[in-house]
């Protein structure tokens, strides 16, 4: 076996640290984004093949990227919206002559902004556009618009302020119950902590709201408490994390604890200690055969 699998990995499959690190060389935009102390901001780098280069990944959160586990939800973001906002922009940006021209641009780039797509790259060699219209981490929407379906879900992302309106498919509308939402001009949501499985928002708000968080929403192992009691939490925007906060102040938790990846572990652990029972007790047996002899 050795020797048919040293043809598939063998000296020419290694390399150096420092080759391995020079690909990551952090160029001049780089420099400059890594300055902002923003736990949990993205970038768009349009000077890449964007959707299937990883390198920008080594410095950055990124909306793009490549992973051959990608999430069918956010490939179908890419095709109908993402991809399509890319190339408005990247035609438009080429005849704007101003800043406000730009900020004009990519205001309307909707479910970019959702994703908190803070830096634009466009030139490696200089500074990045500062995306000022990008929506944060999470914010409260003063309104939510019931669609039936998956299919209706992504095309309502055509004509929607996601600043002031979520879209719920109608399979989580019994979470809702009919509810409305008064506007808090005051109210806060703030990203206090960031890890890739845990993430920690403060809240304050004079009546109860409904958040949006910047955040790709996936059931199988997420999980969510207000103030250490569990809560729940739905979809909206067809990607996104949604959820009803109460009124006042409130400590939100997510963390990434999937049922199953438990359950694996526990039959791992009982499977492993049958295992070392079974291996002492064959051990034990052959000593007191060869006693008895």
């Amino acid at each position: 076996m050795w020797t048919v699998n040293k043809r598939y990995l063998n000296g020419d499959h290694f390399i150096k640290q420092r080759q391995f690190t020079n690909q990551f060389e952090l160029r001049p935009v780089d420099k400059i984004i890594l300055q902002d102390k923003d736990p949990d901001y993205k970038v768009l780098d349009f000077t890449v093949n964007t959707f299937n280069d990883s390198h920008i990944s080594y410095h950055h959160k990124t909306i793009g990227g490549y992973s051959a586990g990608k999430l069918r939800r956010y490939q179908d973001m890419i095709d109908f919206h993402i991809s399509k906002e890319m190339q408005k922009f990247a035609t438009a940006v080429n005849k704007a002559g101003s800043l406000q021209q730009i900020d004009s641009i990519v205001e309307g780039m909707k479910v970019i902004n959702m994703l908190n797509t803070k830096y634009l790259i466009t030139n490696p060699g200089s500074g990045p556009i500062v995306n000022r219209s990008a929506l944060g981490h999470a914010w409260f929407v003063n309104d939510y618009k019931i669609v039936p379906n998956a299919d209706a879900e992504i095309a309502a992302l055509y004509s929607f302020n996601p600043k002031e309106e979520a879209i719920i498919d109608k399979q989580f509308e019994n979470q809702l119950n009919d509810r409305a939402f008064n506007p808090d001009a005051n109210a806060i949501i703030r990203l206090e902590t960031y890890e890739p499985n845990r993430l920690v928002y403060k809240t304050q708000a004079q009546s109860e709201q409904l958040a949006v968080f910047s955040e790709i929403y996936y059931p199988k192992g997420w999980k969510v408490t207000i103030d250490g009691k569990e809560a729940q939490h739905f979809r909206a925007n067809y990607i996104l994390r949604s959820m009803i906060v109460p009124a006042g102040n409130h400590t939100i938790e997510f963390t990434f604890n999937p049922d199953s990846f438990r359950t694996g572990t526990n039959i791992s652990l009982i499977t492993s200690i049958l295992l070392m029972l079974l291996f002492a007790g064959a051990i034990g047996f052959i000593v007191r055969k060869e006693i008895k002899k």
